[in-house]
């Protein structure tokens, strides 16, 4: 078997020690049956990123951590998998799987290399995952490959914009002033992590999107609501209600 990019064993590597600091939000998210998004836990009745009925569609979340959204798609009748290539992660969403009682399946594997055929889904996700630790000019494709014509691709990521505004200390706050050219941001390493992100402006996903047979239908820029707390360390609610920090987008495979 092909070895997996470095990019990928980095991250991978990382999220085994980061696994653990996860495990309860992940249970929290398994028990809700309320869905909620990103830094801010904003509420699905006011974003909709999943489909309102599932029932009988086979969906695909890429990077699912903990699988708490693959909980919530099978809760709305998906036939769910969920892909990772943490361990440490899998082994906390199995173990949710098992003391809720839905049946979803967990495979190990990276969003650059889906082990699934051609043409196998009806509605794929990434609530950060591989939108964020994935090389989108790989993930993108996969994402397409294993999509039906007609079927839909949802992700969430960081801004863009918010990273071009961080500080090159990945724990200190988003500023007022830009900190990294928005141009070229590309791949992103923080001094002080080994880990590895991705990031592409706008006209570059739109690009890459089109390029891939998918037509954007929706994108969403998400900054912080009133009052709002995250244990996110260089989220800065006061800043995130001025500028996007994070950043939906909706696409349609039409092949």
């Amino acid at each position: 078997m092909k070895a997996p990019p470095e990019h990928a064993r980095r991250n991978r590597d990382a999220w085994q020690q980061f696994a653990a600091r996860y495990a309860e939000s992940g249970r929290a998210a398994w028990a809700s049956t309320d869905p909620y998004w990103g830094i801010w836990k904003l509420p699905e009745r006011d974003l909709q990123l999943l489909p309102d009925d599932l029932t009988g569609k086979r969906c695909l979340e890429i990077g699912c951590g903990t699988a708490y959204v693959s909980a919530w798609m099978a809760r709305r009748g998906g036939r769910v998998i969920g892909i990772d290539p943490t361990p440490n992660q899998l082994a906390t969403a199995s173990e949710l799987r098992a003391r809720h009682g839905l049946p979803l399946s967990l495979v190990e594997g990276i969003g650059e290399r889906l082990p699934f055929s051609d043409d196998s889904f009806d509605f794929a996700i990434s609530e950060y995952g591989a939108a964020l630790w994935a090389d989108p000019l790989r993930w993108v494709p996969e994402a397409a490959r294993v999509l039906r014509p007609g079927g839909q691709l949802v992700f969430m990521t960081n801004a863009s914009f918010a990273i071009a505004c961080m500080p090159d200390a990945e724990n200190e706050k988003t500023t007022a002033a830009l900190q990294r050219p928005y141009l070229g941001l590309y791949s992103v390493e923080w001094p002080d992590g080994d880990e590895v992100e991705f990031y592409l402006t706008h006209g570059q996903w739109i690009e890459l999107l089109t390029d891939n047979g998918f037509v954007v239908e929706r994108l969403l820029e998400l900054g912080a609501p009133v009052g709002a707390q995250t244990s996110i360390a260089w989220a800065d609610a006061d800043w995130a209600q001025s500028w996007p920090s994070e950043e939906v987008w909706f696409a349609r495979y039409r092949a």
